[in-house]
Protein backbone atom coordinates (compact mmCIF):
# COMPACT_ATOMS: atom_id res chain seq x y z
CA UNK A 1 0.00 0.00 0.00
CA UNK A 2 1.12 3.49 -0.45
CA UNK A 3 0.58 6.84 1.24
CA UNK A 4 0.63 10.26 -0.44
CA UNK A 5 0.99 13.66 1.18
CA UNK A 6 2.62 16.81 -0.03
CA UNK A 7 1.52 18.58 -0.17
CA UNK A 8 -6.86 -3.34 3.94
CA UNK A 9 -7.40 -4.95 5.69
CA UNK A 10 -9.94 -6.89 3.79
CA UNK A 11 -11.29 -10.02 5.34
CA UNK A 12 -12.36 -12.71 2.97
CA UNK A 13 -15.07 -13.57 5.46
CA UNK A 14 -18.41 -14.51 3.89
CA UNK A 15 -20.04 -11.44 5.39
CA UNK A 16 -17.86 -9.21 3.25
CA UNK A 17 -19.29 -10.69 0.10
CA UNK A 18 -22.87 -10.03 1.16
CA UNK A 19 -24.14 -6.55 0.30
CA UNK A 20 -26.10 -4.88 3.08
CA UNK A 21 -27.75 -2.37 0.80
CA UNK A 22 -27.73 -1.27 -2.79
CA UNK A 23 -28.47 2.34 -1.91
CA UNK A 24 -26.94 4.83 0.47
CA UNK A 25 -30.24 6.58 1.05
CA UNK A 26 -31.74 3.96 3.37
CA UNK A 27 -28.70 3.60 5.59
CA UNK A 28 -28.59 5.17 9.03
CA UNK A 29 -24.92 5.87 9.86
CA UNK A 30 -25.63 5.57 13.58
CA UNK A 31 -27.46 2.25 13.26
CA UNK A 32 -25.15 -0.09 15.14
CA UNK A 33 -27.28 -3.10 14.27
CA UNK A 34 -25.48 -3.07 10.94
CA UNK A 35 -22.14 -3.55 12.67
CA UNK A 36 -21.24 -7.20 13.09
CA UNK A 37 -18.52 -7.91 15.66
CA UNK A 38 -15.54 -9.80 14.27
CA UNK A 39 -12.29 -11.17 15.59
CA UNK A 40 -10.42 -8.50 13.66
CA UNK A 41 -10.94 -4.75 13.68
CA UNK A 42 -13.15 -5.07 10.63
CA UNK A 43 -16.87 -4.57 10.39
CA UNK A 44 -19.34 -5.42 7.69
CA UNK A 45 -18.97 -2.94 4.83
CA UNK A 46 -21.79 -1.25 3.03
CA UNK A 47 -21.67 -2.13 -0.65
CA UNK A 48 -23.10 0.79 -2.53
CA UNK A 49 -24.52 0.28 -5.98
CA UNK A 50 -23.71 3.94 -6.45
CA UNK A 51 -25.62 5.72 -9.15
CA UNK A 52 -27.35 8.85 -7.94
CA UNK A 53 -27.18 10.19 -11.48
CA UNK A 54 -26.13 7.33 -13.70
CA UNK A 55 -24.54 3.95 -13.07
CA UNK A 56 -21.43 3.47 -15.20
CA UNK A 57 -19.74 0.19 -15.93
CA UNK A 58 -16.59 -0.78 -17.75
CA UNK A 59 -14.68 -3.99 -18.16
CA UNK A 60 -11.54 -4.49 -16.09
CA UNK A 61 -10.79 -7.98 -17.36
CA UNK A 62 -8.05 -6.66 -19.63
CA UNK A 63 -6.05 -4.16 -17.61
CA UNK A 64 -4.28 -1.67 -19.79
CA UNK A 65 -0.73 -1.11 -18.67
CA UNK A 66 0.02 2.01 -20.72
CA UNK A 67 -0.55 5.33 -18.95
CA UNK A 68 -3.75 7.31 -19.36
CA UNK A 69 -1.61 9.96 -21.04
CA UNK A 70 1.77 9.53 -22.68
CA UNK A 71 3.72 6.44 -23.74
CA UNK A 72 4.66 3.58 -21.44
CA UNK A 73 7.73 4.72 -19.46
CA UNK A 74 10.85 2.76 -20.40
CA UNK A 75 13.46 5.02 -18.84
CA UNK A 76 11.63 6.38 -15.82
CA UNK A 77 12.93 7.02 -12.34
CA UNK A 78 13.96 4.20 -9.99
CA UNK A 79 13.71 4.09 -6.20
CA UNK A 80 16.43 6.11 -4.49
CA UNK A 81 16.27 3.67 -1.60
CA UNK A 82 14.71 0.21 -1.29
CA UNK A 83 13.12 -1.96 -3.95
CA UNK A 84 9.64 -3.19 -4.81
CA UNK A 85 8.76 -6.75 -3.79
CA UNK A 86 5.62 -6.96 -5.94
CA UNK A 87 3.53 -8.04 -2.96
CA UNK A 88 1.13 -5.72 -1.09
CA UNK A 89 1.89 -2.02 -0.87
CA UNK A 90 0.99 1.25 0.77
CA UNK A 91 1.47 4.44 -1.30
CA UNK A 92 1.95 7.95 0.07
CA UNK A 93 3.50 11.33 -0.64
CA UNK A 94 5.91 12.15 2.17
CA UNK A 95 8.00 15.09 0.96
CA UNK A 96 9.39 17.79 3.25
CA UNK A 97 8.34 16.15 6.51
CA UNK A 98 10.53 15.69 9.62
CA UNK A 99 11.57 12.24 10.82
CA UNK A 100 8.93 12.27 13.58
CA UNK A 101 6.22 11.95 10.93
CA UNK A 102 7.98 8.92 9.45
CA UNK A 103 8.18 7.30 12.88
CA UNK A 104 4.45 7.69 13.32
CA UNK A 105 3.48 6.45 9.87
CA UNK A 106 6.21 4.01 8.87
CA UNK A 107 7.23 3.11 12.41
CA UNK A 108 3.77 2.13 13.59
CA UNK A 109 3.19 0.12 10.41
CA UNK A 110 6.39 -1.86 10.83
CA UNK A 111 5.80 -2.22 14.58
CA UNK A 112 2.50 -4.01 13.96
CA UNK A 113 3.95 -6.50 11.54
CA UNK A 114 3.61 -5.13 8.02
CA UNK A 115 6.65 -6.38 6.10
CA UNK A 116 5.68 -5.60 2.50
CA UNK A 117 6.15 -2.40 0.52
CA UNK A 118 5.79 1.10 1.90
CA UNK A 119 6.21 3.24 -1.21
CA UNK A 120 6.79 6.92 -0.54
CA UNK A 121 7.59 9.97 -2.61
CA UNK A 122 10.22 11.72 -0.50
CA UNK A 123 12.35 14.83 -0.77
CA UNK A 124 15.63 14.46 -2.70
CA UNK A 125 18.35 13.31 -0.24
CA UNK A 126 20.04 16.74 -0.13
CA UNK A 127 16.70 18.30 0.87
CA UNK A 128 15.65 15.75 3.50
CA UNK A 129 15.10 16.80 7.09
CA UNK A 130 17.66 15.49 9.61
CA UNK A 131 17.39 11.74 10.22
CA UNK A 132 14.95 10.98 7.38
CA UNK A 133 17.47 9.34 5.04
CA UNK A 134 18.77 6.95 7.68
CA UNK A 135 15.25 6.16 8.84
CA UNK A 136 13.82 5.21 5.43
CA UNK A 137 16.84 3.00 4.82
CA UNK A 138 16.52 1.39 8.26
CA UNK A 139 12.80 0.64 7.79
CA UNK A 140 13.18 -0.63 4.22
CA UNK A 141 10.99 2.02 2.62
CA UNK A 142 10.75 2.09 -1.17
CA UNK A 143 11.61 5.78 -1.45
CA UNK A 144 11.41 7.85 -4.62
CA UNK A 145 13.18 11.20 -4.67
CA UNK A 146 10.39 13.46 -5.85
CA UNK A 147 10.82 16.90 -7.33
CA UNK A 148 8.74 19.11 -9.59
CA UNK A 149 8.91 22.14 -11.84
CA UNK A 150 6.57 24.87 -10.62
CA UNK A 151 5.13 28.14 -11.80
CA UNK A 152 3.87 29.42 -8.50
CA UNK A 153 2.53 27.83 -5.32
CA UNK A 154 0.83 24.45 -5.85
CA UNK A 155 1.02 24.84 -9.62
CA UNK A 156 3.54 22.26 -10.76
CA UNK A 157 4.32 19.31 -13.01
CA UNK A 158 6.64 16.32 -12.86
CA UNK A 159 10.24 16.82 -13.83
CA UNK A 160 11.27 15.03 -17.01
CA UNK A 161 13.40 12.58 -15.03
CA UNK A 162 10.40 10.96 -13.35
CA UNK A 163 8.72 9.45 -16.40
CA UNK A 164 11.76 9.61 -18.65
CA UNK A 165 9.92 12.10 -20.87
CA UNK A 166 8.17 15.44 -20.43
CA UNK A 167 5.11 15.32 -18.19
CA UNK A 168 2.18 15.15 -20.66
CA UNK A 169 -0.09 17.04 -18.28
CA UNK A 170 -0.16 20.80 -17.63
CA UNK A 171 0.79 22.56 -14.42
CA UNK A 172 -1.57 21.38 -11.67
CA UNK A 173 -1.91 20.93 -7.91
CA UNK A 174 -0.15 18.28 -5.85
CA UNK A 175 -3.50 16.69 -5.08
CA UNK A 176 -3.70 15.94 -8.81
CA UNK A 177 -0.03 15.15 -9.41
CA UNK A 178 0.01 12.32 -6.89
CA UNK A 179 -2.23 10.13 -9.05
CA UNK A 180 0.46 10.06 -11.72
CA UNK A 181 2.80 8.69 -9.04
CA UNK A 182 0.31 5.96 -8.14
CA UNK A 183 -0.10 5.05 -11.78
CA UNK A 184 3.67 4.78 -12.19
CA UNK A 185 4.16 2.67 -9.05
CA UNK A 186 1.41 0.24 -10.00
CA UNK A 187 3.63 -1.22 -12.74
CA UNK A 188 5.52 -3.10 -10.02
CA UNK A 189 2.47 -4.99 -8.71
CA UNK A 190 0.20 -7.76 -9.94
CA UNK A 191 -3.27 -9.29 -9.72
CA UNK A 192 -2.59 -10.84 -6.31
CA UNK A 193 -1.47 -7.53 -4.75
CA UNK A 194 -3.57 -5.25 -2.58
CA UNK A 195 -2.80 -1.54 -2.45
CA UNK A 196 -3.67 1.11 0.15
CA UNK A 197 -3.34 4.76 -0.84
CA UNK A 198 -3.08 7.13 2.11
CA UNK A 199 -2.32 10.62 3.29
CA UNK A 200 0.97 10.57 5.16
CA UNK A 201 1.11 13.38 7.70
CA UNK A 202 -2.04 12.55 9.67
CA UNK A 203 -2.07 8.73 9.61
CA UNK A 204 -0.83 6.03 11.96
CA UNK A 205 -1.42 2.30 12.37
CA UNK A 206 -2.56 0.01 15.18
CA UNK A 207 -2.41 -3.20 13.11
CA UNK A 208 -1.46 -4.27 9.62
CA UNK A 209 -4.34 -3.27 7.32
CA UNK A 210 -3.71 -6.46 5.30
CA UNK A 211 -3.74 -8.83 8.25
CA UNK A 212 -6.91 -10.64 7.18
CA UNK A 213 -5.83 -11.33 3.62
CA UNK A 214 -4.86 -14.90 2.70
CA UNK A 215 -1.29 -15.53 1.56
CA UNK A 216 -0.47 -13.91 -1.76
CA UNK A 217 -0.30 -17.16 -3.71
CA UNK A 218 -3.76 -18.24 -2.47
CA UNK A 219 -5.63 -15.15 -3.60
CA UNK A 220 -8.07 -15.24 -6.47
CA UNK A 221 -7.83 -12.07 -8.58
CA UNK A 222 -10.92 -9.93 -8.13
CA UNK A 223 -12.23 -6.39 -8.34
CA UNK A 224 -12.49 -5.07 -4.79
CA UNK A 225 -12.40 -1.33 -4.23
CA UNK A 226 -12.91 0.27 -0.81
CA UNK A 227 -13.51 3.95 -0.05
CA UNK A 228 -13.84 5.43 3.42
CA UNK A 229 -16.20 8.10 4.73
CA UNK A 230 -15.86 10.76 7.37
CA UNK A 231 -18.40 10.86 10.19
CA UNK A 232 -21.83 11.16 8.55
CA UNK A 233 -23.57 12.34 11.71
CA UNK A 234 -21.65 15.62 11.79
CA UNK A 235 -20.66 16.08 8.15
CA UNK A 236 -22.36 15.61 4.80
CA UNK A 237 -21.34 16.83 1.38
CA UNK A 238 -24.09 19.45 1.49
CA UNK A 239 -23.42 20.89 4.95
CA UNK A 240 -19.66 21.18 4.37
CA UNK A 241 -18.90 24.40 2.52
CA UNK A 242 -15.71 22.97 1.05
CA UNK A 243 -16.98 19.62 -0.20
CA UNK A 244 -20.15 21.17 -1.62
CA UNK A 245 -18.03 23.80 -3.37
CA UNK A 246 -15.65 21.20 -4.80
CA UNK A 247 -18.54 19.29 -6.36
CA UNK A 248 -20.73 22.18 -7.52
CA UNK A 249 -18.05 24.44 -8.93
CA UNK A 250 -16.16 21.63 -10.61
CA UNK A 251 -18.98 19.49 -12.02
CA UNK A 252 -21.71 22.14 -12.16
CA UNK A 253 -24.43 23.14 -9.71
CA UNK A 254 -26.85 20.37 -10.84
CA UNK A 255 -24.27 17.78 -9.69
CA UNK A 256 -24.68 18.71 -6.02
CA UNK A 257 -28.37 18.13 -5.08
CA UNK A 258 -28.43 14.35 -5.83
CA UNK A 259 -25.50 13.69 -3.48
CA UNK A 260 -25.66 16.54 -0.96
CA UNK A 261 -27.06 14.37 1.85
CA UNK A 262 -24.43 11.66 1.45
CA UNK A 263 -21.42 11.06 3.67
CA UNK A 264 -18.19 12.76 2.64
CA UNK A 265 -15.76 10.22 1.19
CA UNK A 266 -12.18 11.10 2.04
CA UNK A 267 -9.78 11.05 -0.90
CA UNK A 268 -6.87 10.53 1.48
CA UNK A 269 -7.55 6.81 1.91
CA UNK A 270 -8.53 4.30 -0.77
CA UNK A 271 -7.82 0.57 -0.75
CA UNK A 272 -8.33 -2.37 -2.99
CA UNK A 273 -7.12 -5.22 -5.09
CA UNK A 274 -4.62 -4.47 -7.83
CA UNK A 275 -7.17 -4.42 -10.63
CA UNK A 276 -9.52 -2.23 -8.58
CA UNK A 277 -6.87 0.32 -7.63
CA UNK A 278 -5.62 0.32 -11.21
CA UNK A 279 -9.14 1.11 -12.43
CA UNK A 280 -9.67 3.70 -9.68
CA UNK A 281 -6.45 5.57 -10.43
CA UNK A 282 -7.11 5.57 -14.16
CA UNK A 283 -10.68 6.79 -13.62
CA UNK A 284 -9.48 9.63 -11.39
CA UNK A 285 -6.78 10.63 -13.87
CA UNK A 286 -9.18 10.56 -16.80
CA UNK A 287 -11.65 12.77 -14.95
CA UNK A 288 -8.89 15.18 -13.92
CA UNK A 289 -7.59 15.35 -17.49
CA UNK A 290 -11.10 16.04 -18.77
CA UNK A 291 -12.68 18.29 -16.15
CA UNK A 292 -9.55 20.09 -14.87
CA UNK A 293 -11.08 21.35 -11.64
CA UNK A 294 -7.88 23.18 -10.69
CA UNK A 295 -8.58 25.64 -13.52
CA UNK A 296 -11.86 26.45 -11.73
CA UNK A 297 -10.10 27.28 -8.47
CA UNK A 298 -10.52 23.81 -6.95
CA UNK A 299 -7.19 22.51 -5.66
CA UNK A 300 -8.52 19.37 -3.99
CA UNK A 301 -9.04 15.89 -5.47
CA UNK A 302 -11.90 15.12 -3.07
CA UNK A 303 -14.60 16.55 -5.31
CA UNK A 304 -13.65 14.01 -7.98
CA UNK A 305 -13.70 11.17 -5.43
CA UNK A 306 -17.22 11.94 -4.23
CA UNK A 307 -18.74 12.81 -7.59
CA UNK A 308 -17.30 9.73 -9.29
CA UNK A 309 -18.25 7.31 -6.50
CA UNK A 310 -21.83 8.47 -6.00
CA UNK A 311 -22.42 8.50 -9.76
CA UNK A 312 -21.22 4.93 -10.15
CA UNK A 313 -18.00 5.59 -12.04
CA UNK A 314 -16.02 3.15 -9.89
CA UNK A 315 -18.48 0.31 -10.55
CA UNK A 316 -17.63 -2.40 -13.07
CA UNK A 317 -19.18 -5.69 -14.27
CA UNK A 318 -16.65 -7.44 -12.04
CA UNK A 319 -17.72 -5.62 -8.89
CA UNK A 320 -18.79 -2.34 -7.37
CA UNK A 321 -16.91 0.01 -5.10
CA UNK A 322 -17.70 -0.48 -1.41
CA UNK A 323 -18.20 2.41 1.01
CA UNK A 324 -17.11 1.98 4.62
CA UNK A 325 -18.73 4.47 6.96
CA UNK A 326 -16.60 6.03 9.69
CA UNK A 327 -15.90 3.48 12.40
CA UNK A 328 -16.09 0.46 10.12
CA UNK A 329 -13.46 -1.21 7.98
CA UNK A 330 -9.67 -1.01 8.03
CA UNK A 331 -9.42 2.82 7.93
CA UNK A 332 -11.03 4.96 10.61
CA UNK A 333 -11.17 8.62 9.51
CA UNK A 334 -11.91 10.61 12.64
CA UNK A 335 -11.19 14.24 11.72
CA UNK A 336 -14.74 15.46 11.17
CA UNK A 337 -15.64 14.44 14.72
CA UNK A 338 -13.71 17.47 15.94
CA UNK A 339 -14.38 19.73 12.98
CA UNK A 340 -14.13 23.50 13.39
CA UNK A 341 -17.72 24.03 12.26
CA UNK A 342 -19.27 21.16 14.20
CA UNK A 343 -21.55 22.51 16.97
CA UNK A 344 -20.01 22.17 20.42
CA UNK A 345 -22.75 19.87 21.67
CA UNK A 346 -21.93 17.41 18.88
CA UNK A 347 -18.24 16.95 19.63
CA UNK A 348 -15.89 16.16 22.46
CA UNK A 349 -13.01 13.89 23.51
CA UNK A 350 -12.57 10.54 21.81
CA UNK A 351 -12.74 8.67 25.12
CA UNK A 352 -15.49 10.33 27.18
CA UNK A 353 -17.70 11.76 24.41
CA UNK A 354 -17.24 9.48 21.39
CA UNK A 355 -16.23 6.50 23.54
CA UNK A 356 -13.88 5.03 20.93
CA UNK A 357 -10.69 4.53 22.98
CA UNK A 358 -9.94 1.44 24.98
CA UNK A 359 -8.23 1.22 28.38
CA UNK A 360 -4.81 1.36 26.72
CA UNK A 361 -5.67 4.38 24.59
CA UNK A 362 -6.09 2.67 21.21
CA UNK A 363 -8.70 4.02 18.78
CA UNK A 364 -11.67 1.70 18.24
CA UNK A 365 -14.08 0.84 15.46
CA UNK A 366 -17.79 0.76 16.21
CA UNK A 367 -17.65 -2.95 17.00
CA UNK A 368 -15.14 -2.36 19.82
CA UNK A 369 -12.10 -3.68 17.96
CA UNK A 370 -8.99 -1.62 17.34
CA UNK A 371 -8.90 0.26 14.06
CA UNK A 372 -6.06 -0.96 11.85
CA UNK A 373 -5.42 2.50 10.41
CA UNK A 374 -6.32 5.85 12.00
CA UNK A 375 -6.59 8.80 9.63
CA UNK A 376 -6.87 12.52 10.44
CA UNK A 377 -5.76 11.90 14.00
CA UNK A 378 -4.18 15.37 14.22
CA UNK A 379 -7.62 16.97 14.61
CA UNK A 380 -7.37 15.50 18.13
CA UNK A 381 -3.69 16.38 18.47
CA UNK A 382 -3.73 17.41 22.14
CA UNK A 383 -5.55 14.23 23.03
CA UNK A 384 -3.53 11.76 20.96
CA UNK A 385 -0.02 13.04 20.20
CA UNK A 386 1.77 12.17 23.43
CA UNK A 387 0.15 8.72 23.62
CA UNK A 388 0.96 8.07 19.97
CA UNK A 389 4.63 8.96 20.39
CA UNK A 390 5.00 7.02 23.64
CA UNK A 391 3.01 3.91 22.83
CA UNK A 392 2.38 3.36 19.13
CA UNK A 393 5.18 4.73 17.02
CA UNK A 394 8.57 3.01 17.03
CA UNK A 395 11.40 4.11 19.31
Amino acid sequence: MIVVPWALYVGFHPTYNTPISTSTKDINPTDTTRIVPAKSSQSVPVEVNAGAVERRTASTSKIRQEPVLGPTPTNGTKPTFGRHTGRDAIFALACKYPVEYYRRFVGSLRKFGFEDDIVLAVSPPDQMKPGVKDYVIKTNVVAYAFDVDCAGRDNCKLKKEFLGYDDPRPMRTFANIRYALYEYWLQYYNDQSYILILDFRDTFFQASPFAMLPPLHERVPKYELMVFAENWKVKTIGNCKYNSLWVARCFGKPALPPIKDQAVICSGSTMGSYRAINYYVRTMLHSMDTVRCWKKGIESDQGYQNYLFYNGHFNTPEGNATLFYQGTGPVNTIGAMNGFRVPKHMKGPLDTFWKIRDSEGYILNNDGTRSACVHQWDRFYNEIARWLDNVVRDA
